[in-house]
């Protein structure tokens, strides 16, 4: 098969699973709270590759309508990790395509009750499609951001479940960053070869945690923090909050969010009350800056700040809690200032697989 048929081989796989897929999203890093669970998905899962001459045949086969212990014989792999190192075997090193992950995992029957459910993926490289229980519920092109897929519909409550992932790490002229793809010829056929013009290694694979968990009907869904310092001695938060709801008594009714604002000793400095959209500010008096290490005694300040949303009779819908820096970012023609202070960059690019050079 050549190079074009290669191509036109995946296109047609992805035509076939990249029907009414849900568009990604997931900002909010998963955290528990009064009103959300967290699960790790992380640990050994399942995984085989696919032929690198025929990397759509688990699309076509439907690999993900069962496990695939029963398709291929599978070996253990950690999530999360690269799979090029995690083995001796040069051919899943320099593997160029598709690769295949699954594993089972359980969801409480409690979860099914007035809650919603997500599968959140901290980074998959470079593209990745996602069934759960055989059904496809997201798929995601850019291995180094995360995205996320409400489950609610798709998991079974109080069963065993089953979540697989194809993941494929060719790179071509559209992707970033790009590749490409070729063939050369080696005794009894021909190799597909991925080649590229950056500086370090394509490593694929699920590459960030997995997890699982559950937000109340109505929830905070995405949170925008800037800061500023006014003087030495007094600190600036701005915040916009956007909220997501299923509920129509909820998503309908006028919503407020609470915030407190709370030192490393567990101290509140600053509380106060979002207008309706939702959004507002803090005064912090006495503030700790957030510093660069080197800058300052106590370098790498955090505030904890907490979030809740209340409906108009002040009933409690959601919770959610983040660390946040107060800090001010200013520059000229010359230089990057940090709080007022100028910034000097030492160093740019050190990869992770060279130790000495560092690129």
């Amino acid at each position: 098969m050549g190079i074009v048929g290669y191509l036109i081989h995946f296109a047609i796989a992805l035509v076939i699973v990249n029907k009414e897929v849900i568009p990604t999203r997931g900002m909010l890093y998963p955290r528990e709270s009064e009103t959300r669970e967290v699960r790790s998905l992380d640990g050994l899962w399942n995984f085989v590759t696919s032929d690198e001459a025929n990397p759509t045949q688990g699309v076509r086969d439907k690999w993900f309508n069962d496990d695939l212990s029963k398709v291929k014989d599978v070996i253990p792999m950690p999530v999360p990790a690269s799979y090029n190192d995690i083995t001796t075997d040069k051919a899943i090193r320099d593997h160029v395509g598709t690769v295949w992950y699954d594993r089972k995992f359980f969801v409480p029957r409690s979860w099914a009750k007035d809650q919603r459910v997500w599968l959140r993926f901290g980074s998959v490289h470079y593209e990745a499609f996602v069934w759960v229980n055989g059904e496809m519920v997201i798929k995601h092109e850019m291995g180094h951001l995360p995205f996320e897929a409400e489950v609610s519909n798709f998991v079974k409550y109080g069963e065993e479940n089953r979540i697989t992932v194809m993941c494929d790490n060719a790179l071509i002229q559209t992707t970033v960053p790009q590749g490409k793809i070729s063939e050369v010829k080696k005794d009894g056929g021909v190799a597909i070869v991925q080649s590229y013009t950056f500086d370090f290694f394509n490593y694929a694979g699920i590459h960030r945690s997995v997890h699982l968990y559950t937000t109340p009907k109505t929830f905070i869904e995405e949170v925008e923090v800037t800061s500023n310092l006014a003087e030495k001695s007094v600190g600036h938060i701005y915040y916009k909050v956007k909220v997501s709801g299923t509920a129509s008594n909820e998503a309908d009714s006028a919503l407020q969010i609470h915030v407190q604002l709370y030192n490393k000793e567990g101290v509140v400095v600053a509380n106060g009350t979002s207008n309706g959209d939702l959004n507002g500010a803090l005064e912090v008096k006495k503030v700790k800056p957030w510093w660069p290490y080197l800058m300052h005694p106590e370098p790498g300040y955090l505030y904890q700040m907490e979030l809740l949303l209340y409906t108009a009779d002040n009933t409690l819908l959601d919770v959610y809690r983040l660390k946040v820096g107060i800090r001010t970012l200013t520059w000229n023609n010359s230089s990057f200032l940090i709080n007022g202070r100028p910034v000097y960059f030492r160093g740019f690019g050190k990869h992770e697989d060279s130790d000495f050079f560092h690129h």
